[in-house]
């Protein structure tokens, strides 16, 4: 909920989260990898749990089914170590995301310093 209260402080009101384990009311119950949004819902989407994302595929096809055409996906990822103890699946390189999104193009990617995460990965849908 730390992510969605942030936004909220910046004007993003209409901001919430998913999560496993809720937090209400900045955080409701859900699976990424099954999202319970409409198609096209959402103008951008954060996340900085792609490496718990058991199945890959189906959290990026998740990610790009919600986002509105030109919405924008900004992933926090590591890609210089192990991401931490609950990690799923691991990056080395953003290869394997841009092989994952595949209706969006890569914007960006740049080095931070956040929680162990260490690449900003940026995407927009077409």
């Amino acid at each position: 909920g730390q992510e969605v209260a942030a936004l909220k402080r910046v004007g993003v009101n209409d901001s919430i989260g998913i999560d496993l384990v809720p937090y209400p009311p900045l955080v409701i119950k859900g699976d990424f990898h099954r999202q319970s949004f409409d198609d096209r819902s959402f103008d951008l989407e954060f996340s900085n749990v792609f490496d718990h994302a058991l199945y890959p595929w189906k959290f990026v096809g998740e990610i790009e089914r919600t986002l509105k055409p030109g919405g924008i996906c900004v992933l926090h990822v590591s890609l210089s170590r192990r991401a931490d103890k609950y990690s799923a699946n691991d990056l080395y390189s953003v290869d394997p995301l841009k092989e994952l999104f595949k209706v969006s193009e890569l914007v960006e990617v740049r080095r931070i310093d956040g929680f162990g995460l260490d690449t900003e990965v940026v995407f927009r849908k077409k």
